[in-house]
């Protein structure tokens, strides 16, 4: 049994379905309550739509658990649909008349109503139809690629503080399975530039191209922009609130955890992507990582502490920027807290060898 729900106004759209799973069970959870997301202003107002498709457990509660974001075609759409999705209530699923865990999808729709007289929009990366004629052979493509998971670069505190404006450019392959890899900065005007913007293209998933019918390899680019007025740069809202916070003194965001009513639960909490280059790495690697938890519970401003290497640096701090948590407060009131956290690597075991007979 599926289940439809549509919001008038067109801002919201739920499919929600069943994964096939190694225990399926007797009866399907069912949604009792169904919280709209918020449609970010920036993207309202430019005309864009897009989706969000999100994987996630119902727990035998009927609490949504481990949500993971498997197609975002917009960066902005994620945080406001994982953070609506948090909200929705289920009967949970049930197995010999007891109730159990259960994996489900549901892809969130963002459109605009067509009254809105806005046809517009800015896709978050245009890729070109035809590839150019001087790219070797394998990079040619029949169909290019498509972004299905898109995700906003980190703007390197620093820089952002001291309202320093740049940009990078991006090169990389899309392989046959739509991986982004051989990730190269062309161009940064700051070397951190680079950094945050090739760990930012190492989330990006794409379908892949298409060469004679077959998925195929492809090679593009992509500038990014790191300007707190450009519409692509993710200084939001809550972010500009939280820098000028900053400047006060004494400061209004507290420091640590001690003076909370509690700990705030981690609702949200992609782990960072590896770079290619770690691929086989045998070594152990830190990161630390502050960031500010806002009133909401979204993680702000993230920025590197320290780091034994800075490939791996730049993708934890990338995944922190995705992060959400039950809003912290203190005596009953939302406040803002500023926290550091390790962020460990630490490679697999290799396999023993098998026994000699």
């Amino acid at each position: 049994m599926n289940l439809r729900t549509l919001f008038v106004g067109g801002l919201f759209f739920g499919l929600v379905t069943m994964l096939p799973a190694a225990e399926s069970v007797d009866q399907q959870p069912v949604p009792t309550f169904q919280k709209r997301p918020s449609y970010p202003f920036s993207l309202r107002v430019s005309g864009n739509s897009g989706e969000v498709l999100i994987e996630f457990i119902v727990d035998d509660h009927g609490e949504v658990r481990n949500p993971v974001v498997l197609k975002s075609t917009h960066p902005e759409f994620e945080a406001p649909a994982v953070e609506a999705l948090l909200e929705w209530k289920f009967k949970p699923g049930k197995k010999a008349g007891r109730p159990v865990p259960t994996r489900m999808q549901v892809p969130i729709v963002f459109q605009l109503d067509a009254g809105d007289g806005i046809d517009r929009g800015v896709a978050a990366f245009t890729v070109p139809r035809k590839p150019s004629k001087n790219l070797p052979p394998e990079f040619q493509y029949d169909e290019p690629p498509q972004p299905t998971l898109t995700s906003a670069p980190v703007y390197p505190f620093g820089l952002l503080e001291k309202k320093i404006k740049g940009s990078a450019t991006i090169g990389f392959a899309v392989d046959p399975e739509g991986r982004t890899r051989k990730i190269t900065v062309q161009e940064a005007s700051q070397p951190e530039f680079g950094a945050a913007a090739a760990a930012m293209i190492a989330v990006w998933r794409f379908v892949p191209a298409k060469k004679d019918g077959k998925a195929s390899w492809s090679l593009l680019s992509r500038k990014q922009v790191f300007d707190r007025d450009d519409r692509d740069t993710p200084v939001n809202e809550s972010a500009s609130r939280l820098l000028a916070a900053l400047k006060k003194d004494p400061s209004p965001i507290l420091a640590g955890l001690g003076a909370l009513d509690a700990r705030p639960k981690a609702r949200y909490q992609p782990g960072p992507l590896l770079p290619e280059s770690m691929a086989k790495h045998e070594t152990p690697e830190r990161a630390e990582i502050e960031f500010i938890i806002d009133r909401a519970g979204h993680a702000q401003l993230p920025r590197v502490v320290s780091a034994s290497r800075e490939d791996f640096a730049w993708a934890a701090a990338t995944a922190v920027a995705r992060w959400q948590f039950s809003p912290p407060t203190k005596e009953g009131k939302p406040v803002d807290v500023r926290v550091t956290v390790p962020i460990i690597f630490t490679p697999p075991k290799p396999d023993a060898p098998a026994a000699t007979p």
